[in-house]
């Protein structure tokens, strides 16, 4: 073979290596995972946001500081705000859901928001974040699916395969490990909007396309070794 042709294969198979390897179904991050009709039940409550005056934003959020729960920003009136042990929902971080009920004035018509920024952090018994990250693809702007502040929730978000495996190694290491939310929404005109979390398994997030074409690419090599090596067998 061609020397200079031999190393030009070589070299762009480098190059192809390295970009699958940087190929990720995922960012390590929150992810929007579905419509979602779940009861919103204590001790789910995390974080109610309500805008004030003509204002169309709302921003805030609840953190832990080793003793109690503070809160900051716009956040609704009552005892809606809290972070939340992670053990008093569950142990699995891959099953770990945000949940999102919508409050609008729409009327009759169907309101919708924007999300600018949700960010999930953890803390540990002594209040110090061990763990943090936030909307992996933003803004994202979402309908009311019904009227009303309600016990139901509009939509869920959950935790891609390397957010989750961060957060169950947090988990690991401090099983009192507790979970706090901040947001930031726009083109907001009525509320409050509320965020709770749900340990109950929900549906996984959907690989980008890319991936799916190296898996499939990835099986089809597969079933063609395997045939090879039976035909090989068979002229023996």
């Amino acid at each position: 073979m061609n020397k200079p042709f031999s190393k030009g294969i070589l070299i762009f198979a480098a190059i192809l290596t390295i970009s699958f390897a940087c190929t990720s179904a995922y960012a390590d991050g929150i992810v929007f995972v579905e419509p979602n009709h779940s009861k919103l039940v204590p001790p789910l409550a995390a974080l109610n946001l309500q805008h004030h005056g003509n204002n169309t934003t709302e921003s805030g959020g609840v953190r832990w500081n080793g003793s109690g729960d503070v809160a900051f920003g716009d956040i609704s009136a009552g005892p809606h705000q809290h972070t939340v042990a992670f053990n008093d929902i569950g142990t699995s971080a891959t099953n770990l859901q945000i949940l999102l009920n919508i409050n609008e004035a729409n009327g009759q018509n169907r309101s919708s928001l924007t999300i600018n920024s949700l960010v999930l952090t953890a803390y540990d018994s002594s209040g110090n974040t061990v763990f943090s990250t936030d909307l992996a693809a933003g803004p994202l702007t979402l309908d009311q699916i019904r009227g009303g502040q309600g016990a139901n929730a509009d939509y869920a978000f959950g935790l891609d395969s390397e957010a989750a495996a961060r957060v169950q190694a947090a988990l690991a290491a401090d099983p009192n490990m507790r979970l706090g939310l901040e947001a930031s929404l726009s083109s907001v005109d009525g509320g409050p909007e509320r965020f709770r979390f749900s340990g109950s398994a929900g549906s996984e997030p959907v690989p980008e396309p890319a991936t799916m074409v190296l898996l499939g690419t990835g099986l089809a090599g597969v079933a063609g070794a395997i045939r090879k090596r039976r035909n090989s067998a068979k002229s023996e």
